[in-house]
């Protein structure tokens, strides 16, 4: 008996640990598909820190930064050369949605935002994919590559930075 308690403590451990992080820091590709199977993908690098704050770079087809911390987003859009800055009410953060998850089976979890499902994929020891359907029924999937989990990322890189000729908006 005591050993199958210790074993069920051992794996609980580890699922958990899958989905744990101080730091994180990967390349991503974003596919966003409508009800109509046209889709546009995006990529770049996403950072984060289990303190509320996250940074996803996009590099194509466009280039823009999404700014998370506590419970403000910015977004920076270099060729509409303006900031949205909104809330999470209104964006779910992914640091939170991935530490919020319940695992749901082998390598599988589950997270409920906003009611969103938000489906989280575990493969080789690493979260590989984040997959949902948003407000308005688009498919997307985030395909993370590179994931470095609890290394050092200076606060420096998630400091919001608006350049001055740049419009606010506010939402």
């Amino acid at each position: 008996m005591k050993f199958y308690l210790m074993i069920s403590i051992f794996l609980v451990n580890i699922s958990a640990g899958v989905l744990d992080f101080k730091t994180i820091s990967c390349n991503f590709v974003q596919t966003i598909t409508n009800d109509e199977n046209s889709t546009i993908t995006y990529t770049g690098n996403f950072l984060a820190t289990n303190q509320k704050q996250a940074l996803w770079i996009y590099k194509t087809p466009v280039k823009k930064k999404v700014y998370f911390k506590d419970k403000k987003v910015a977004i920076i859009e270099p060729e509409l050369e303006q900031a949205i800055i909104t809330t999470l009410k209104n964006s779910p953060n992914i640091t939170q949605i991935i530490k919020n998850a319940t695992k749901i089976s082998n390598n599988r979890y589950k997270t409920v935002f906003d009611d969103t499902n938000y489906f989280i994929n575990i493969k080789n020891g690493e979260i590989s994919t984040i997959t949902y359907k948003d407000k308005l029924e688009n498919k997307i999937k985030i395909t993370l590559k590179n994931v470095e989990k609890n290394i050092i990322l200076d606060d420096s890189i998630f400091k919001l930075k608006i350049p001055k000729n740049f419009d606010i908006v506010t939402q």
